[in-house]
């Protein structure tokens, strides 16, 4: 068992103390100069990354070094980036980052460290607006392609990614279900629970997926007077599960629930369906049951959405589109 932390990182064990430092450069400059020290790598700027589950520093714009304690299950954590880097290493095309040092944190005991190439390019949701549509459906397309090679990548026998089942979707949905679904309108919340028929379906041809890819974890640069996708990063809730899973928070939050967009990554993925009927039912179902809320953003933004009066009507807004998806 790893000791408990000693010195300032002491304050991370509790939540609250979890919450108000552990993005604080100060607390972990220490920390990161002698991650960089150990590896011979150079650390003359530090600065915050994107704020997340973990803790993530930028090293002289050239590096990014994350950090895993035992809050968010963080052990599991490490192991799954550190494999889910390795997979997505067969694809030279993927634009994600490579993992370059990983290792315990001799000085803090309960932590470990991964550092990786730092990738250039602006989070989507940042620059969303500045982008012209024609690019935006560029991008949707370009992410058709570049999944279905990523979920074509062979998982080892020995995988650590954990693999996504009905049961812990069910449990998901659950738990959300007794807080209240937060950020739901009334109106539609009460119909969830029979809308997924007290369960949540198993994948279906499971595989290796991102499980995560939201506006924040798709780079982009512009390239002359043209936006493109300059990086996919935060491997880390990487699973083996399957399409409609992926779409969860692709489409609610990349996508802000642009049926272009959809449209467009499905004709480039193209994706073998047995009946076109079923896609918007199946998709809400496993955005139900998604390990995060990734409605909420979605009725913030479009407030229209609450007008709804029905589920199946919620799908069929969200996830209809015409497009050749049937085997």
């Amino acid at each position: 068992m790893k000791s408990q932390p000693a010195g300032p990182l002491a304050a991370l064990e509790s939540l609250e103390g979890y919450r108000g430092a552990f993005m604080n450069p100060v607390l972990w400059q220490p920390f990161i100069r002698q991650v960089c020290a150990r590896h011979a790598f150079p650390c003359r700027s530090i600065r915050p990354g994107l704020a997340g589950s973990f803790p993530t520093f930028i090293v002289d714009e050239k590096l990014v070094v994350k950090f895993f304690g035992r809050r968010f299950d963080g052990p599991n954590g490490w192991r799954v980036e550190q494999e889910a880097a390795g997979l997505a290493a067969r694809l030279p095309a993927l634009p994600a980052a490579r993992l370059l040092a990983a290792g315990p944190l001799a000085e803090a005991p309960s932590w470990s460290y991964l550092v990786f190439n730092c990738l250039p390019g602006a989070s989507f949701g940042d620059v969303r607006a500045r982008i012209p549509r024609q690019d935006r459906l560029a991008l949707a397309a370009w992410l058709g392609k570049t999944l279905r090679a990523l979920h074509a990548v062979r998982l080892p026998p020995r995988s650590c990614l954990p693999r996504l089942t009905a049961k812990k979707q069910h449990a998901w949905a659950a738990a959300r279900q007794r807080q209240g679904w937060p950020g739901w309108p009334e109106s539609l919340s009460g119909q969830i629970e029979a809308y997924l028929g007290g369960e949540v379906p198993a994948p279906s041809a499971a595989h290796l997926i991102h499980a995560d890819l939201t506006a924040d974890h798709l780079l982009v640069s512009r390239e002359g007077s043209v936006w493109k996708a300059s990086g996919i990063i935060d491997f880390g809730d990487a699973c083996c599960g399957d399409l409609f899973y992926e779409l969860a928070a692709l489409h609610l939050d990349l996508f802000a629930g642009d049926r272009a967009m959809l449209a467009a990554f499905l004709e480039a993925y193209r994706p073998c369906l047995q009946d076109r009927e079923e896609f918007p039912h199946k998709a809400m179902r496993a955005a139900l049951g998604h390990q995060f809320e990734v409605f909420a953003p979605l009725f913030a933004r479009r407030p229209r959405l609450a007008r709804v009066r029905t589920l199946d009507e919620l799908a069929d807004h969200l996830w209809n589109v015409d497009v050749n998806i049937i085997a």
